[in-house]
């Protein structure tokens, strides 16, 4: 698949007829790669700060609210230790670390972090926090049975992420991808809807095609946050992510794919259940999302609701 044949179908898909035709093939492509069960997985933020400078542009961090920048404070140890025990305790096996990025490298702190989870639960880990940890660093993880790491892109067009991310280095998440690559590491990305054209998102999907060690892939929609320079920014679609989901499925058939959870940036993210499914989403989604000031608990929804249209859940 290449780019015009990705927006092609994505055009042509805004007819109904022709979406249900994309999203039956997508979930057909989805079933014979990675069967109907789920996992369900609790996204724990922030375990690192973010020493972006400036701050992304959509993100709360760039908020000139208090209260809204306060959602994306990074948790103390205590904090960190109840939720991953509240996580353990509602069966989840599954914990994806997500903090902020420092260029600078954060390999001390994502250590210590990761060494306190150890100390309460022995689930398989993720680690979220861009590009800010050395190889040597990957190679510890490994031995903690940490064995996936996520760095997004979120785009791969230059001017669009100079805009969105004046502080963040897109060369440097992609050269932290391919080193992910050659170490052979399982990787996770998320790229955003919203953020430029069309084409933007899908050649970003399509970019992704290269690395053979993905094997987690989200799609974001940008929501304008109050007091953010993206404050009046056109936010984007739900259908238009749920097209992109669909594209994607076709195009990386074995990668497991969905909506990006990010409660705080997009209220209601994390209960699109039955819509990703049906555009050929799965097999891994967020059941618990935890923040230091709310958690966010859908497991028991997610495990129902998947049930109505024939999946298991883990």
């Amino acid at each position: 698949m290449d780019l015009e044949s990705a927006t092609e179908l994505f055009e042509g898909a805004r007819r109904p007829e022709q979406a249900r035709a994309l999203f039956a093939a997508a979930s057909r492509v989805r079933d014979r790669s990675l069967g109907r069960k789920l996992t369900l997985t609790a996204h724990i933020h922030m375990v690192t700060r973010c020493e972006l400078s400036p701050s992304c542009s959509y993100c709360s961090l760039s908020s000139t609210i208090r209260r809204v920048q306060d959602e994306r404070d990074r948790l103390p140890t205590r904090a960190l230790l109840r939720a991953v025990k509240y996580a353990r305790d509602r069966g989840v096996r599954s914990l994806v670390l997500v903090g902020g990025t420092d260029l600078q490298g954060s390999d001390r702190t994502v250590r210590k972090v990761v060494a306190a989870v150890r100390s309460v639960s022995d689930a398989e880990i993720a680690v979220d926090v861009g590009p800010s940890i050395s190889p040597e660093t990957v190679d510890w993880l490994r031995g903690e049975n940490a064995s996936t790491v996520y760095c997004s892109i979120e785009t791969i067009r230059p001017k669009v992420f100079r805009i969105a991310k004046p502080g963040d280095d897109l060369e440097a998440r992609i050269r932290f991808d391919e080193m992910l690559n050659r170490h052979r590491v399982r990787m996770g990305n998320v790229v955003m809807n919203g953020l430029g054209r069309k084409e933007d998102l899908l050649d970003s999907i399509l970019f992704l095609r290269r690395f053979r060690r993905l094997l987690y892939l989200y799609i974001s929609t940008f929501r304008p946050v109050p007091g953010t320079p993206f404050v009046r920014k056109r936010p984007g679609s739900l259908g238009g992510s749920l097209r992109a989901l669909a594209i994607a499925r076709l195009a990386l058939p074995n990668v497991h794919l969905g909506l990006a959870e990010v409660e705080v940036e997009d209220p209601g993210s994390a209960a699109r259940t039955v819509s990703q499914l049906a555009a050929g989403g799965g097999n891994t989604f967020a059941g618990l999302l935890i923040y230091r000031n709310r958690t966010v608990d859908n497991l028991d929804r997610i495990r129902d609701e998947a049930a109505t249209v024939g999946f298991t859940t883990s």
